[in-house]
């Protein structure tokens, strides 16, 4: 098992966390009050509040607290030049958090709608709307879009969910049933689909890293209690070395193609031992 601390360190001590519990600013009663939205801790100390997967405010503290977004859930959609590429730049601005308003939180939460979700009205909802609604009604989903790019070996990955049932922590996977990476299409693509390399990976990296999760996960619990964002009082974890498969099935009628569909994913995953579990959404 490896062991190099390559998750990077979380501090309770860090200054954005204690002058939050000393001061209890208006800004974060707002955001905390907040039913559609949900705060994780990041990785070098920082927070981000998100709505349904889109990133309301990254803060930080810099003689001060320092709040950005991307300017598009501004209401800003001019780009700021081009990119190496030649498409269209888009900047993150501050926000000023001492004068933020509820209305101005609900403009931000209606353009992430317009411009990140998307198709949240039919069979097939943004990923993220999936991802949010399952976060913001359960309380077991301690994080989110957990990255870690530091072992060439495994490659870079982003897990969706991080879930504390009792003292077990668990890395879930999240599809929704539409998503073409979940079974092989004969016409189209012959190889092994991407979820079973995807889950292999995860399961390397809890193989490789299982005490720097364990070290990180403890420590990162530590400070959503002392924030008030959990109700989790054990900080001692046990890691799930299995990675979890959790397919949102969002179909609204049956027809025999997606049963066929379905029983073709369960058949696959089946076949190499993935855990899985699929729900009705």
């Amino acid at each position: 098992m490896k062991s190099q601390n390559t998750l990077l360190s979380l501090n309770p001590n860090a200054k954005v966390f204690k002058e939050i519990g000393i001061q209890q600013p208006g800004w974060w009663t707002l955001f905390r009050k907040d039913k559609d939205l949900y705060i994780d801790i990041r990785k070098e100390d920082s927070l981000n509040v998100y709505y349904f997967g889109g990133s309301v405010a990254k803060i930080e503290y810099k003689k001060g607290f320092v709040a950005k977004t991307h300017q598009k859930y501004l209401g800003d959609n001019k780009p700021r030049g081009k990119t190496k590429k030649g498409s269209d730049k888009f900047e993150y601005e501050q926000i000023n958090l001492s004068k933020l308003t509820k209305n101005e939180v609900e403009k931000i939460k209606e353009n992430i709608k317009k411009e990140y979700l998307r198709r949240n009205d039919n069979e097939r909802p943004a990923e993220k709307w999936i991802q949010g609604k399952l976060i913001t009604e359960s309380k077991n989903y301690i994080d989110s879009e957990l990255q870690f790019n530091k072992d060439p070996e495994i490659g870079k990955l982003r897990i969706d969910l991080i879930e504390l049932l009792g003292d077990e922590l668990s890395f879930v996977e999240l599809k929704g049933i539409f998503d073409s990476r979940l079974r092989n299409d004969k016409k189209r693509n012959r190889k092994t689909p991407e979820i079973i390399e995807q889950m292999k990976k995860y399961q390397s990296f809890i193989n490789n890293y299982e005490t720097d999760i364990k070290n990180y996960y403890e420590t990162l619990i530590e400070i959503k209690q002392m924030l008030g964002l959990t109700t989790f009082s054990n900080t001692k974890l046990n890691v799930n070395t299995t990675p979890k498969l959790l397919i949102a099935n969002t179909y609204r009628k049956k027809t025999k193609q997606r049963e066929e569909r379905i029983s073709d994913i369960k058949k696959l995953l089946e076949e190499h031992s993935i855990e899985y579990r699929i729900i009705r959404m």
